[in-house]
C-alpha cells in the first residue's frame, strides 16, 4: 500500500470539493460507492453523491474556500483495501438561513480500494463534530 499515493489522491479530491468541480471530485469514488452525510442521507452510487453535492446553495459554495481536510490516519485492511480517516474543517460557514456563521469540523471514515493501481473511496461516513458532549452541554457546562 502506498500511503503516498492515496494522500495525494484524497488532496486533489479535497481540490475539487473546494473548487466544487463535483463531476472531478466525483471521479475519486467507485461507481456502487455508499456515501453517508453528516446529516444522515445515505447515497448508494457515484451518481446520486455526485447529484446530491452538487446540489447546494451558492452562498454555500462560495464559502468552500475555507474548507480544509487533513488525512489523520491509514491502515491497510486486506491486500488493495485501506481505512482512511480525516478531520475537515470549515471555519465561518453560514448555512442558509442563518444568522451568524459557524466554526465547523468533523471526521470522515473511508474506505479506499485499488482499482487498476489507482486508488478509488468506497465507502464514507461524513460525522459533523460540534465539540461539546451532548450530555455536558445539556447540564449546562
Amino acid at each position: 500500500m502506498d500511503e503516498n499515493e492515496i494522500r495525494r489522491a484524497l488532496d486533489a479530491q479535497t481540490d475539487h470539493w473546494i473548487r466544487h468541480e463535483m463531476d472531478a471530485w466525483g471521479a475519486y469514488f467507485t461507481d456502487d460507492c455508499d456515501f453517508i452525510t453528516h446529516r444522515g442521507l445515505w447515497w448508494r452510487t457515484r451518481r446520486d453523491n455526485v447529484e446530491g453535492h452538487k446540489d447546494v446553495p451558492a452562498s454555500v459554495v462560495a464559502q468552500k474556500q475555507n474548507y480544509s481536510q487533513e488525512v489523520v490516519s491509514i491502515t491497510a485492511i486486506a491486500p488493495g483495501v485501506a481505512l482512511v480517516h480525516t478531520r475537515w474543517s470549515w471555519p465561518g460557514h453560514t448555512p442558509p438561513g442563518a444568522e451568524a456563521p459557524e466554526d465547523r469540523t468533523g471526521l470522515i471514515t473511508m474506505v479506499l480500494v485499488e482499482l487498476d493501481g489507482t486508488w478509488r473511496i468506497r465507502a464514507v461516513h461524513n460525522t459533523r463534530v460540534n465539540g461539546l458532549d451532548d450530555s455536558a452541554a445539556s447540564a449546562g457546562r
